[in-house]
């Protein structure tokens, strides 16, 4: 069962490791305008002062300011960008470095947040796969790069896959199944589901991460109203998580 500390999702993976901290937003904690509780981005039409408490009150539990954040501005691409330092990032939903006090961040309402870790290069990395960046196999593009990067080898990385639409929730249409393998797209009547956890672990180990290295939350977005913000149910009246990735100096 997924981790639930406070008002933060917490991956087991990473816990025999001091040098990361880790985790995921929830809608649980303060209370946001318009009932984006504990929203964290300001591209939703919250109160930026709100958000800015809001993200203070979240990254405090990690003891990680906000100068330390690297924020990909993410359009549900399939491109990967090595940083070394905070910022934002442009042209990018993914993020690997190797430099300690660089806080790596995505923003997710349903799409599913993914955090990498190689203890032995001491390398992390996190991914925004939506169903777009999935299709285009970004979580294999991320581990490629890291490869590429910091020599890397697959073996050794550990990997979350966090909270975000389930199977039980996320329907799509023809157009976005056939992009997908019919082992991950569960057919109801009329109704085509698709399972982008299970296809992102899929990539995971067709890169060559050891299965048993793979922690995937079971907890759906959709489905837990009380804890999460969903764009697929709430629409533009959804509020935003973060998942944050961080080595300690």
């Amino acid at each position: 069962m997924t981790w639930i500390k406070k008002t933060v999702i917490a991956p087991k993976i990473f816990s025999g490791y001091p040098e990361i901290r880790s985790g995921m937003s929830t809608k649980l904690g303060r209370k946001s305008q318009a009932g984006f509780e504990m929203n964290l981005s300001y591209k939703v039409g919250d109160d930026p002062a709100t958000v800015e408490i809001n993200r203070a009150t979240f990254f405090s539990q990690f003891e990680i300011y906000n100068s330390e954040l690297a924020i990909p501005l993410q359009f549900h691409s399939a491109n990967v960008c090595r940083v070394d330092k905070p910022g934002e990032y442009n042209n990018c939903d993914a993020l690997i470095t190797n430099a300690s006090g660089v806080a790596l961040v995505i923003t997710v309402a349903d799409c599913v947040p993914i955090l990498l870790f190689d203890p032995i290069q001491k390398v992390i990395g996190i991914v925004h796969a939506g169903w777009k960046g999935t299709a285009n196999a970004i979580v294999k593009r991320a581990i490629y790069k890291m490869q590429e990067e910091f020599k890397t080898e697959t073996e050794n990385v550990l990997a979350f896959i966090g909270p975000s639409a389930g199977v039980c929730c996320y329907e799509v249409s023809e157009e976005v199944a056939v992009k997908f393998e019919n082992k991950i797209v569960p057919y109801d009547k009329a109704k085509i589901f698709v399972d982008l956890k299970k296809e992102n672990a899929f990539q995971l180990q067709r890169q060559g991460v050891v299965p048993g290295n793979i922690e995937i939350s079971e907890l759906c977005t959709i489905c837990e109203k009380q804890l999460f913000h969903s764009y697929r149910r709430d629409g533009k009246s959804a509020g935003r998580m973060m998942a944050v990735i961080y080595l300690k100096p």
